[in-house]
């Protein structure tokens, strides 16, 4: 894999970091896949998924907000909400062209930034790759936390507090209340005060991207075909965003098609993994199953 190199630039107030890794054939470059990584991981790791592409394509793989260098700027707080437009406006800026046709990767929160852009300015991209998707579905922690002022408070009391947040969360485990894997999720995001500070600041800025299920339906039955796909790919045991999420939205776009059968060019695919999809032996898993959808 091409190890890039690293950009920042600015934006109506806003700062973006990203890594630019070059097509294996650069001298006839000709597609480029805007990226985004999933929350607490890097930019630069979704290089990974390169195998997903031809020689020809790029990839400008973007930081999401409180992750390497992309930020508000003061004025802004931190916790700003950064828009779908000024981020496809930075996108533009950045690239030095309004006309041209990106393809998207996103993998968990990433793809969750993904599905909205898509969401908002399908004629934008040719393609979009979904790697266990967020935003299919908005747990009651995070529209409570992000979306109420009380809820707001919790969480500043959650930060200030944080051993009797253990407590709570070792009890409810000891009392059958969470799962191990809730427990073992709700420790890592609120053990770390780094992390605790990320969970936050990530929240609020990216709380304008919520892909809305009969928006995202609508779009994907009149725009996608078999020339501009949309692949939702999902690991069989993922605990963390199983493909029960997706059937919701799934059942509405098969009410929207007159043919009442899902549109040719949109696919939801499992693969044998769990949340992670980063190895090299799960990515050519994912590639294979493309690959059947195209033969």
């Amino acid at each position: 894999m091409n190890n890039g190199n690293y950009v920042e630039w600015e934006h109506n107030g806003w700062q973006f970091g990203a890594w630019e890794i070059l097509a294996s054939n650069p001298t006839t470059a000709s597609k480029v896949v805007v990226a985004f990584h999933g929350f607490d991981r890097d930019a630069k790791e979704m290089g990974n998924f390169m195998p997903l592409y031809d020689a020809n394509t790029s990839m400008l793989s973007i930081s999401l907000l409180h992750h390497g260098n992309s930020k508000p700027l003061p004025p802004l707080s931190p916790e700003d909400p950064l828009s779908p437009q000024v981020l496809i406006d930075a996108l533009e800026a950045y690239t030095g062209a309004d006309n041209l046709r990106f393809e998207l990767l996103g993998y968990s929160m990433g793809a969750r930034i993904a599905l909205t852009l898509f969401q908002d300015f399908p004629d934008k991209f040719s393609r979009v790759i979904a790697l266990a998707p967020d935003g299919l579905k908005m747990g009651r922690f995070y529209k409570f936390i992000v979306n109420t002022q009380i809820g707001r408070y919790t969480w500043g009391l959650i930060d200030k507090y944080p051993e009797i947040n253990r407590l709570i969360i070792d009890a409810m485990r000891s009392l059958r209340v969470i799962s191990e894997h809730k427990h073992h999720f709700g420790r890592f995001h609120t053990d770390n005060p780094e992390i605790r500070q990320k969970v936050a600041n990530g929240w609020l800025g990216h709380k304008l991207f919520w892909p809305k299920k009969n928006k995202l339906a609508k779009v994907l039955n009149e725009t996608t075909s078999m020339e501009k796909t949309v692949y939702f790919i999902f690991g069989s045991r993922d605990k963390i965003i199983p493909f029960s999420w997706s059937l919701p939205l799934q059942k509405t776009i098969q009410q929207l098609n007159e043919n009442d059968s899902i549109n040719r060019g949109v696919y939801f695919l499992k693969v044998p993994c769990g949340h992670v999809m980063r190895h090299r032996d799960i990515v050519d898993l994912i590639k294979e199953k493309i690959w059947q959808t195209i033969g």
